[in-house]
C-alpha cells in the first residue's frame, strides 16, 4: 500500500511539472488559430464546470452568498482575467519558452511584496539574509531576460507585460493568503475561473475579437482541449493532492522544473531557442527563487497554480 501511495504521489508531481510546463507551448500553438483573449475566455468557460464537478466530488460545498463569493471572484479577476489574459496576449509576440522564463520571477515578487506588506500580513514579512540575497540574484536574472538590446521594441513591450502580470499575480497571492482559509481550494479555483472567464470575455468583445482569426487547425483545437482538461483541471487536482501528501516546500520545487519543460518543448516542437543570455538569466532567477523558498514558511509557497 505504501508503495502504491508513493507511486501515486510521484505521478502527481510529474503531472504538475509537465502539464504546467507545457501550457506555454499549448497556448502558442492555439494562438495560430485563436484570438488571445477569446482563446483564454473559452478555456476557462469550459474548465469551470469541470472544476466544479471535481470540487464537488472532493468534498467542496459551494456557497453563493455575496460576502463569501466576493474575495474568490476578485482573486479570479486578478489571476485569470488579468494575468492569464496578459500572458495569452504576450505570446502572440513572444516565444513560449521565453515567456515561461519571464514568469519564473513570480516567487521573487511575491516574497518582496510579502516583506513590504508585513503589517498587512501579521507574522510575515521577514526574508532574512538568504531571502534578500535570493531576491537580488533573481532580479539580476530578470535584467538579463529583459535586456533591451536583445529584443525588438514590440517584443520588449510584450516582455514587460508578462513581468507586469507576474507582479499582479504576486498581489493576488497576498490576497489569497488572507482569505483562503474560508474556502475549499477547488471551490476557490472554480470561482476564479468563472470570474476570470467573464473578464476575458468582456475584453475580447471590447477588442472586437473573433474566436477563430484564421483557418482552424487541428493542433490549435487540440491545444484548447489540452488546456481545459489537463492544464486547468488535471494538473490543479494533482497539485491539490500533493499539498495534502507532501510539505508545501517540496511541492514548490515544481517551479524549478516547469521552465525547463517549457524551454525543452518549445525547442523540440516549435524550434524556439531563447539564446544563451536568456538562459543564463533564467538560471539566475531560479537560483534566486531557490534561496527565497528555502527561507519561507511552508504556507508561503501554496500559490502559483496556472
Amino acid at each position: 500500500m505504501w508503495g502504491n501511495t508513493r507511486s501515486l504521489e510521484l505521478v502527481a508531481y510529474v503531472t504538475v511539472c509537465f502539464v504546467w510546463g507545457s501550457t506555454y507551448l499549448a497556448i502558442k500553438v492555439g494562438l495560430q488559430s485563436f484570438s488571445p483573449f477569446s482563446f483564454a475566455a473559452v478555456r476557462y468557460l469550459a474548465a469551470a464546470p469541470l472544476m466544479a464537478l471535481l470540487a464537488y466530488f472532493s468534498g467542496a460545498r459551494f456557497r453563493v452568498q455575496l460576502r463569501h463569493l466576493a474575495p474568490a471572484l476578485g482573486v479570479g479577476v486578478l489571476f485569470i482575467g488579468l494575468c492569464n489574459g496578459m500572458v495569452f496576449w504576450a505570446e502572440t509576440r513572444l516565444d513560449s519558452s521565453y515567456t515561461a522564463l519571464l514568469i519564473t520571477a513570480s516567487p521573487l515578487w511575491t516574497a518582496l511584496l510579502t516583506a513590504l506588506a508585513g503589517s498587512w500580513l501579521p507574522g510575515e514579512g521577514r526574508l532574512g539574509v538568504r531571502g534578500w540575497t535570493g531576491v537580488f540574484v533573481g532580479f539580476a536574472g530578470s535584467f538579463f531576460l529583459l535586456h533591451p538590446q536583445k529584443a525588438l521594441p514590440d517584443d520588449l513591450m510584450a516582455a514587460l507585460v508578462v513581468e507586469l502580470s507576474v507582479i499582479v499575480w504576486a498581489v493576488g497571492s497576498l490576497w489569497v493568503r488572507r482569505v483562503r482559509q474560508h474556502y475549499h481550494p477547488l471551490e476557490m479555483a472554480t470561482w476564479q475561473m468563472v470570474s476570470g472567464a467573464l473578464v476575458l470575455s468582456v475584453i475580447a468583445v471590447l477588442r472586437g475579437e473573433q474566436l477563430v482569426h484564421s483557418q482552424l487547425r487541428l493542433a490549435a483545437g487540440l491545444s484548447l482541449v489540452y488546456l481545459v482538461v489537463f492544464g486547468s483541471c488535471v494538473a490543479f487536482s494533482a497539485y491539490f493532492y500533493l499539498l495534502r501528501a507532501w510539505p508545501a516546500t517540496r511541492v514548490a520545487t515544481s517551479a524549478y522544473v516547469n521552465p525547463v519543460v517549457a524551454v525543452t518543448l518549445g525547442w523540440l516542437v516549435l524550434g524556439e531557442w531563447p539564446g544563451p543570455e536568456a538562459l543564463w538569466g533564467g538560471v539566475l532567477v531560479l537560483a534566486g527563487v531557490s534561496l527565497v523558498l528555502r527561507c519561507q514558511k511552508p504556507q508561503d509557497v501554496l500559490e502559483g497554480a496556472d
